[in-house]
């Protein structure tokens, strides 16, 4: 299982830096006490072992911190496009039996007819203070509030079998409904650990999140990044000045993109 990345990572790089966005620089062990405290909180809301938690999230630190604290509840992440039209998140929302989903505040709009649709859904609000994203609306829970209230020293439990599913994601449905297809904790691993191979990627490479988490989770590289205890350097939106200057300020080693990003 990948998470055994993050548990390493904290306990031999625990003071390095882990995750970077704007104001926001926190350690591997800071990230991996989040992410204990939303394993924790989810199975305080009843999240159980296969249950189904989805993200709507940009590339910010929450996006990090639910790749290991979903899958550290038992549950499997299902990660959405943010680009995709409502009929199809909805079909996603079913389809994939989601029990709650996180979702920036940005996407309130979307997040408040979803309410309408599956009224039993719980909520729980990302409200990204450094973007100027709307307000948390009413009836939502609090991500920030939920990990307060989380245990940082939660005792997680591996998957009873590697092959047990760790992550959902969807085809964006150009020929009918949307596909699912599962990913299991050993291929998440084996994915993780051929980017490295195939990067010859050393320890501490700082890592620049132009591709979207919700692609393939990122196709793999949140855990490949806690594999080689580097840097996650968020990055809210695609823009090109952004990015030369987070290279240049932050020391950036590595990033992916599809030929318009590098264009």
């Amino acid at each position: 299982t990948p998470l055994d990345f993050i548990a390493r990572a904290a306990d031999v790089y625990g003071a390095r830096t882990a995750v970077v966005y704007g104001s926001i620089r926190r350690s591997w062990r800071e990230t991996a006490e989040r992410a204990h405290r939303l394993a924790s909180a989810l199975q305080r809301q009843g999240i159980q072992r296969s249950d189904t938690v989805a993200v709507l999230l940009p590339n910010i630190p929450e996006m990090v911190e639910v790749h290991f604290g979903v899958p550290m509840a038992g549950a499997v992440l299902n990660t959405l496009n943010t680009r995709l039209d409502y009929a199809s998140l909805l079909f996603m929302l079913r389809h994939g039996e989601a029990r709650i989903l996180i979702v920036d505040t940005e996407y309130a709009s979307l997040a408040e007819r979803v309410r309408t649709d599956l009224p039993e859904l719980i909520i729980v609000g990302v409200h990204d203070r450094q973007a100027q994203t709307p307000p948390m609306p009413a009836g939502w829970l609090d991500y920030e509030a939920l990990l307060a209230a989380g245990d940082a020293q939660f005792s997680w439990q591996p998957p009873a079998d590697e092959w047990d599913a760790i992550a959902l994601n969807y085809t964006s449905g150009t020929t009918g409904d949307p596909k699912g297809v599962v990913y299991h904790h050993r291929g998440a691993a084996m994915n993780a650990i051929s980017n490295i191979l195939e990067w010859d990627m050393p320890k501490h490479a700082v890592y620049l999140w132009t591709l979207p988490m919700f692609h393939c989770n990122g196709w793999c590289f949140p855990w490949t990044i806690a594999a080689r205890a580097g840097v996650n350097v968020c990055l809210r939106k695609f823009d090109a000045k952004v990015v030369l200057d987070l290279i240049a300020a932050e020391r950036v080693t590595h990033y992916c993109g599809a030929p318009i990003v590098q264009s």
